[in-house]
């Protein structure tokens, strides 16, 4: 019986989710040729090269009890005593699949260390109100690069020891600013969702500068597929600006497949599967409401993205043409993308 080849996780739900196909509720990889490994999520990969600031018999004092999610034990005990690094060197998983979303929300500096808060846990425990008042908060993102894209480097100068680049796979993180709402409109993502802890669009470009180097100095496979979707009340209650459509996860799930299983995969992948009525999961979306006449008016969503040069668009006009293919409007923006290689 064939092995299932493993995969690694060093992100977020961008990528976890993708490998469940857009699935949320479920667990391990939509794919029964495929197995997860560790899912390292709420690291700050410049954090885990820095010492541990507790010692090992203090942080498993920490319990359960003080943790608003209880599931995060575990993984916030990794993330303090820095743990992650080792897992990943030891782990016998065949593949690294990283994204960035958890290099742009807050963590904490303490004497001549720093850590990742694991979603603010860490904030809630004994522990940290024990040296609280030594402790600052920060963002990389807010950072000058030459104190920290060095601990990137030694990071990745660790882990290429034992994933090359063809075992790398970087899925691409550009933060939402928009979602659909039930009610068929596209909606600005409320500033209730833009929080420390959660990635925050102001800093798409400093995530956009990582990625380019990253990409430039690794050359690991790359899906950059974020872009193009926005979040989507539909299967998100929470309006987290990562939170995607399920296109995005299915699409990004494709991909990682055939960067896996087929020898003609392209090395950087940025082509999202719109104005195809044959794609995996169209009779899916098109259960959801779409308000064209919404999106089209002259200062609608549609216009504001394309005159802004958000890519965005795209994902307005394919839905526009999901829902109102007959539409004259729609018909000329569609022939005019076309003549305009676009598609």
């Amino acid at each position: 019986m064939k092995q299932k080849i493993k995969i690694n996780v060093l992100g977020s739900c961008i990528s976890r989710v993708s490998l469940l196909d857009g699935v949320q509720s479920e667990h391990g990889i939509a794919d029964d040729r495929l197995e997860l490994g560790y899912f390292l999520d709420k690291q700050n990969i410049v954090a885990a090269m820095m010492p541990p600031a507790f010692t090992k018999e203090e942080v498993q004092a920490i319990t359960v009890d003080e943790l608003y999610d209880k599931s995060r034990l575990q993984s916030l005990k990794q993330t303090l005593n820095k743990e992650t690094l080792n897992l990943l060197l030891e782990s016998d998983a065949d593949y690294l699949v990283m994204d960035f979303y958890d290099m742009g929300i807050m963590f904490l500096s303490y004497k001549n260390t720093c850590m990742a808060t694991q979603a603010n846990e860490f904030c809630r425990t004994n522990l940290f109100r024990k040296y609280q008042d030594k402790m600052y908060k920060w963002n990389l993102y807010e950072l000058p690069i030459w104190i920290w894209y060095t601990y990137v480097d030694l990071f990745m100068e660790k882990i290429m020891t034992k994933y090359d680049s063809d075992h790398i796979i970087l899925n691409r993180f550009r933060c939402n600013s928009y979602y659909l709402d039930l009610d068929g409109k596209v909606k600005y993502i409320p500033d209730g969702f833009r929080m420390a802890i959660q990635p925050n669009p102001k800093y798409n470009q400093n995530a956009y500068d990582l990625e380019k180097y990253f990409i430039e100095k690794y050359n690991p496979w790359v899906i950059d597929l974020s872009k193009y979707f926005m979040g989507d009340r539909n299967c998100w209650g929470n309006l987290n600006g990562a939170h995607f459509e399920k296109e995005f996860y299915r699409e990004t799930f494709d991909q990682i497949k055939r960067i896996i299983f087929e020898k003609d995969a392209k090395r950087y992948y940025d082509e999202p599967d719109f104005f195809n009525k044959d794609r995996r999961g169209w009779s899916e979306d098109i259960e959801r409401k779409f308000d064209v006449d919404a999106a089209l008016c002259s200062d609608g969503v549609f216009y504001n993205l394309l005159n802004s040069g958000d890519i965005l668009w795209l994902n307005i006009l394919d839905k526009m043409n999901m829902y109102a293919p007959d539409n004259k409007r729609v018909i000329e923006l569609v022939e005019w993308m076309n003549e305009n290689n676009y598609e």
